[in-house]
C-alpha cells in the first residue's frame, strides 16, 4: 500500500497531519496506540502473511515506534563503509535495549550489508564490527559466517535501480536476485521453501544454459571446432504447444533450443509438480524434438536424466550419457542420445570428423588398465580393437588423414590436456610411448597410402614433429633395426657446421647450418614416396626389347624411344588390363620395377594407374593393393637405410641400379623383403591386407613366394639373414674394404 503520491506537495502536507493527529510524542500514548489499533485493524481485515514497513533510517519518531514495538524483525540494510556500519551499531544498540510489551518476544535484528563487493569485506576491521553486529542482532555468540547476508553489486540493476525480483530467464538470473532469495528463506520461514524452490530452478537452469553456451571441453568431447549453442538459438521461458497432428495441450518449457533452420530440437524442463513419466509422454508422444533434458530434485542434489530418439524413431529412451548435445551432434548422430563406437564410427564413415577425437580418447581408455586421478581406465580391449579396425577401415583419404593427425604422438587429440595428471603419476612417456606403437602405427600402415603419405607432410604449426611410429613398427619392432632420420640428419649437420669456421661477432654459424639441414631433410622425407603418373621400368624395357631384342642403351633412353607409345598404352584401361592379365598370368607381376619402384636415390615410386588395373584384374581392392606395395617398398628401403646396433647402414641392400634391361634384384633380397612384409600384415591382423598381399604373390616370380616358407622361420633368425643380407665389404672386413669404403 503506497502512503502516497511522493514527493508530491500534498503528500508532504498530508504527512505532517497525520504526524499532528497521531501525537507521536504525546506523553499519554495516544499515537502510539493508533498504530496499534491500525496494525490490529490490517491483520482482522486483510489477513496478510506479512506487513512490511519502509523505517528508512529508523531513527524519526515513527520510524523509532515501527522499529521497536511494531516489529518482530527488523532488517537494517547498510552499505560497505565504516561510517555506515558505526551508524547502524548505535541504532541496532538502541532496538536491542527498547523495552517490549509483556506479550512480545525480543525484537529479532537481520543486518544486511547492500552493495557490497568481496574486496569490503576482506578489511578486517569492517569485518569485526561487522561481526558485532551480528551478536548484537542475534542476541549472542555467532559462529562462522552463517547469519551474514551481503547484497552484492550488480552494475546493470545498479545503474537501473530496478527491483530485482520475478525474473523467469535463466540469462537474467543475477547473484542479486540469488541473494535477495537466500535473505527471504531467512526473513519469511512459511514461505522459505517456494523461496527455495524457485532459486534452485533458477539456479539449475542458468547453469544448464551456460554449460550449454561455454566453449569449454570436456575430456570426452568432441573437436574444438564442435561449437555449443548459440544464445540466439536458445528460447527462455516457452509455453511449447504440441505438433500438429501428434497430440494436444501444451507444456512449459526452461530451454527450447532450435537448429539454425528454426526446427526445435532439444527441450530442458525442470520437472516441480508432475513426474518425469507425465514430462516425458508429453515431449515424446506430442512433440518431434530429438532430446528432452529433465532435471529434478534428487535426494543428494539434482537429478538430470537426457532422454533422445532417433531421427527416424517415435518414442524418446533414456541416454546413457552426461554431456548435454551441441548443435553439431544432431547433424551426425542419428541419435544424440547413442554414444557408442558403432554409432561414432558411422559419422566419421559419412565424413563427420568431429566425432575422431572421441573415439581416439574412447581407444586410450579402454587400452590401459590405469588411470589419472580425474579418471580410473577400464581395460577392454576388444572395444579398443574394434575402434582400431572402424577407424582402419575408412575410405576417405581426407577424414583419413585426420585420423592420423588425431591418433598421432603430440596430435590434436584431447588427452594431452591431461598430461600434466599422468605425468604425475609417472605415465605420461610409458603412455605417449604407447599410443604411437599401439594406434598411430597400425593406422598408418592400415589406412589408405595417401593419408599416410599426408600424415608426413609439414605440420600446421611450428615445432610439431613428424612420427616415425610406423616406419619404427616395421623397422624397430620387427627388423631390429633403428630408424630415425632426424637423428641422422642432425648428425650429419652437426658434423657439417663443425666444418664452418665462426666469423666476427655472429657467433657460431653452425646453429644455422643445423636448422636449416634439417628443415631440408623433413622435406626431403615428406617427399621421398611419391603416387607417379610415370611408365614404370618393366613396361617400358618389354617394349624396348620387343623393338630391338639386343638393346643396350640405358632405362633413359628407352623411355625417349619407345615412352609415348607405353604412356599411350598406360592410358587406356583396357590395353593396360590386358597387358597386366598377360603379365599376371606368366606370373610376373613385380612389385618392384611395375606396380612400384625403389631405387638407390632412396626415392619411392608408386603407379596407382597400374596398381587399380592390376587390382582388376586379380580381383582385390585397389586401396589394399596399394598398400601391399607400399608395405614391400618400404620394408626395402628401411632394410637398406636403416642403422643395426653398430650404426652401420645397409649398404649390401641398394636395389639393382635398372641400368640394362637385364638387371634384376637379388632373389634373397626380395625373398627377405617379402618375408617382412607378411610378418607386418600379420601384426596388422588385417584381412583385407592379408587377402591382397597372397592373391597377389599367387601372379608373382617365384622369389616373391618365399614367403610362405619363411612363415615358421623364428624372427630373431629372420633378423640373422637380414644382417647379412645388408652386409657391404667394408662391414665384413673383406681385402681392400677400407679403400672402397
Amino acid at each position: 500500500m503506497p502512503a502516497g503520491p511522493a514527493p508530491n506537495q500534498a503528500y508532504w502536507a498530508a504527512f505532517k497531519e497525520l504526524g499532528d493527529k497521531l501525537r507521536l510524542g504525546d506523553p499519554s500514548g495516544r499515537g502510539f496506540m493508533a498504530l496499534l489499533d491500525l496494525q490490529a485493524r490490517i491483520a482482522d481485515e486483510l489477513k496478510p502473511d506479512y506487513l512490511l514497513i519502509d523505517a528508512r533510517t529508523g531513527v524519526t519518531e515513527l520510524g523509532g515506534l515501527a522499529t521497536t514495538i511494531l516489529a518482530d524483525t527488523v532488517v537494517c540494510m547498510f552499505v560497505a563503509n565504516h561510517e555506515s556500519l558505526d551508524g547502524t551499531l548505535k541504532v541496532v544498540e538502541a532496538l536491542k535495549s527498547t523495552p517490549r510489551l509483556a506479550n512480545q518476544k525480543p525484537i529479532r535484528v537481520v543486518p544486511v550489508v547492500s552493495r557490497t563487493t568481496t574486496k569490503a569485506l576482506e578489511d578486517l576491521l569492517f569485518y569485526l564490527g561487522f561481526k558485532r553486529l551480528l551478536e548484537l542482532g542475534e542476541g549472542g555468540q555467532i559462529q562462522g559466517d552463517s547469519a551474514l547476508f551481503a547484497l552484492p553489486h550488480d552494475d546493470v540493476v545498479g545503474a537501473s535501480e530496478r527491483v530485482v525480483g520475478g525474473e523467469q530467464k535463466a540469462s537474467d538470473f543475477s547473484p542479486l536476485y540469488k541473494a535477495y532469495l537466500e535473505l527471504f528463506q531467512r526473513l519469511f520461514p512459511s514461505s522459505a521453501e517456494s523461496a527455495r524452490q524457485v532459486l534452485e530452478r533458477l539456479e539449475t537452469v542458468a547453469d544448464i544454459r551456460a554449460d550449454l553456451t561455454s566453449d569449454h571441453r570436456g575430456r570426452h568431447e568432441f573437436d574444438d571446432r564442435l561449437s555449443p549453442w548459440s544464445a540466439s538459438a536458445i528460447q527462455e521461458g516457452v509455453l511449447y504447444d504440441a505438433d500438429q497432428h501428434r497430440g494436444t495441450g501444451s507444456r512449459y518449457a526452461d530451454l527450447l533450443c532450435r537448429d539454425e533452420a528454426g526446427l526445435p530440437q532439444m527441450v530442458v524442463e525442470y520437472i516441480t509438480g508432475d513426474t518425469v513419466d507425465t514430462a516425458l509422454e508429453f515431449w515424446g508422444k506430442s512433440t518431434r524434438v530429438r532430446c528432452a533434458v529433465l532435471l529434478a530434485r534428487a535426494q543428494h542434489g539434482r537429478e538430470r536424466q537426457i532422454f533422445t530418439r532417433n531421427v527416424d524413431g517415435l518414442d524418446l529412451h533414456r541416454a546413457e550419457r552426461w554431456d548435454l548435445p551441441r548443435p553439431r551432434e544432431f547433424e551426425f548422430l542419428r541419435d544424440v542420445g547413442d554414444q557408442s563406437v558403432e554409432s561414432m564410427l558411422d559419422a566419421v564413415r559419412r565424413g563427420n570428423t568431429e566425432a575422431i577425437p572421441w573415439l581416439v580418447n574412447e581407444w586410450r581408455d579402454s587400452t590401459f588398465a590405469f588411470g589419472t586421478p580425474r579418471h580410473v581406465g577400464r581395460w577392454r580391449p576388444q572395444r579398443a580393437q574394434a575402434i582400431l579396425d572402424g577407424l582402419a577401415a575408412i575410405e576417405d583419404v581426407a577424414c583419413a588423414a585426420k585420423i592420423l593427425l588425431h591418433a598421432a604422438p603430440g596430435g590434436l587429440d584431447l588427452w594431452h590436456r591431461e598430461r600434466r595428471f599422468w605425468d604425475e603419476w609417472g605415465l605420461g612417456e610409458d603412455l605417449e610411448h604407447r599410443m604411437a606403437k599401439c594406434l598411430f602405427a597400425p593406422l598408418f600402415w592400415r589406412l589408405p597410402v595417401e593419408a599416410a603419405l599426408k600424415s608426413t607432410e609439414p605440420k600446421l604449426y611450428p615445432g610439431q614433429g613428424t612420427s616415425w611410429a610406423g616406419y619404427n613398427l616395421l623397422a624397430s619392432d620387427l627388423m631390429g633395426l633403428r630408424y630415425d632420420p632426424n637423428r641422422s640428419a642432425l648428425d650429419e649437420a652437426c658434423a657439417m657446421a663443425a666444418q664452418v669456421p665462426a666469423t666476427g661477432d655472429r657467433g657460431d654459424p653452425g646453429e644455422d647450418h643445423i636448422l636449416m639441414w634439417l628443415q631440408q631433410n623433413r622435406r626431403e622425407q615428406a617427399d621421398r614416396v611419391q603416387l607417379s603418373d610415370e611408365v614404370p621400368p618393366a613396361f617400358v624395357w618389354e617394349e624396348v626389347l620387343q623393338e630391338e631384342p639386343y638393346w643396350r642403351g640405358t632405362l633413359e633412353e628407352a623411355k625417349e624411344r619407345v615412352g609415348v607409345k607405353v604412356k599411350k598404352m598406360l592410358e587406356s584401361n583396357v590395353s593396360l588390363r590386358e597387358r597386366l592379365k598377360e603379365v599376371s598370368q606368366k606370373r610376373y607381376l613385380t612389385t618392384q620395377g611395375l606396380l612400384g619402384s625403389y631405387d638407390a636415390s632412396d626415392r619411392l615410386e608408386l603407379y596407382p594407374r597400374v596398381i587399380t588395373a592390376a587390382a582388376e584384374v586379380l580381383g582385390i581392392s585397389p586401396r589394399y593393393l596399394k598398400s601391399v606395395v607400399f608395405i614391400h617398398l618400404m620394408a626395402w628401403a628401411l632394410a637398406r637405410e636403416s642403422y643395426d646396433l653398430d650404426g652401420q647402414r645397409g649398404f649390401g641392400f641398394a636395389p639393382s641400379p635398372r641400368t640394362s634391361p637385364f638387371d634384376r634384384e637379388s632373389p634373397t633380397h626380395v625373398t627377405i623383403v617379402q618375408a617382412f612384409t607378411d610378418r607386418l600384415i600379420r601384426v596388422l591382423r588385417d584381412p583385407n591386407l592379408q587377402a591382397a598381399f597372397e592373391k597377389l604373390s599367387k601372379h608373382q616370380p617365384e622369389p616373391y613366394t618365399r614367403w610362405a616358407a619363411m612363415r615358421k622361420v623364428p624372427l630373431e633368425k629372420l633378423r640373422m639373414l637380414l644382417l647379412a643380407a645388408r652386409a657391404s665389404a667394408p662391414v665384413l672386413g673383406l681385402p681392400g674394404a677400407e679403400d672402397s669404403q
